[in-house]
């Protein structure tokens, strides 16, 4: 699922580099601003990447 510029992945990477240098602050802005964009995504059905449908033989 696409959410924006970074992934999740991205997101949680960037989040532990400020959080191994002292930014904790910093990193959870980063975390929060995942979770915020998550709840939009989730809250919005037309916003879902949707899934193939599988053919059965």
């Amino acid at each position: 699922m696409k959410q924006g510029l970074l992934t999740r992945f991205d997101r949680l990477m960037t989040a532990v580099t400020f959080a191994e240098e002292g930014e904790f602050e910093t990193a959870r802005a980063i975390m929060r601003e995942g979770e915020q964009a998550e709840k939009r995504i989730a809250a919005k059905p037309e916003m879902r990447k949707q899934q193939p449908l599988r053919k059965s033989h």
